[in-house]
């Protein structure tokens, strides 16, 4: 969906002006709300789908075979130090990821001279990499273990895309690129990781924070 925004908005935006036969505020607000009537296609998908998915339950006795994992905000206070890093890891982390993400657009086109579709387009790599490259990382991490060493090896990997994109004059490709990598490896490494530390029954709560 990210990546459908990235590349499809401004496109959009331009064939509103070409029929309008001006840029103004009706330009940008018609764009905006073809934008809107799409979310509220994906809010009707939604409640579709929370009706079948009820209906399901209904039908195959589902509730029978429910793990016990009920989210209380009172576990909060007997977790464990280590879930509290895998929680600062995660925020830290995406913290450096989507901020940059949202404002890459400006960015490639002051530092790269890109063109607008161009910039566009190089944002979007990231999650365009994450689609096919984290079933095949989440099988590796799964197969190998040592859940530590790939986070470890993914917040490198970002540092060192982040390094590139900032002192660097070379071609971002690469270092978005290798940012796209590291988001899908950290994403299959860490959040598997609350499972090791967190009893089954505070797993929802874990999750849920």
């Amino acid at each position: 969906g990210s990546t459908v925004n990235m590349n499809i908005m401004g496109w959009i935006y331009s064939r509103v002006q070409d029929l309008l036969g001006y840029a103004g505020p009706s330009t940008l607000g018609l764009a905006l709300l073809i934008g809107g009537v799409t979310c509220l296609f994906s809010l009707s998908c939604a409640l579709i789908l929370a009706y079948l998915d009820r209906r399901a339950e209904k039908l195959l006795c589902k509730e029978q075979g429910k793990t016990g994992e009920v989210i209380k905000l009172t576990d909060v206070k007997d977790f464990s130090l280590s879930l509290w890093l895998i929680f600062v890891i995660c925020v830290c982390y995406y913290a450096a990821v989507f901020p940059f993400i949202g404002l890459g657009k400006v960015f490639f086109i002051e530092k790269f001279r890109f063109s607008p579709q161009e910039a566009s387009a190089i944002n979007s790599i990231v999650y365009i990499i994450s689609a096919p490259m984290s079933p095949v990382f989440g099988l590796l991490v799964d197969k190998v273990g040592k859940n530590i060493i790939w986070v470890l090896c993914a917040v490198l990997s970002t540092l060192a895309s982040h390094i590139l994109l900032a002192f660097t004059f070379w071609n971002p490709w690469i270092a978005m690129c290798l940012l796209g990598v590291a988001y899908s490896l950290l994403a299959c490494a860490l959040w598997p990781m609350v499972a090791f530390v967190v009893p089954e029954h505070q797993l929802g709560t874990a999750y849920g924070l």
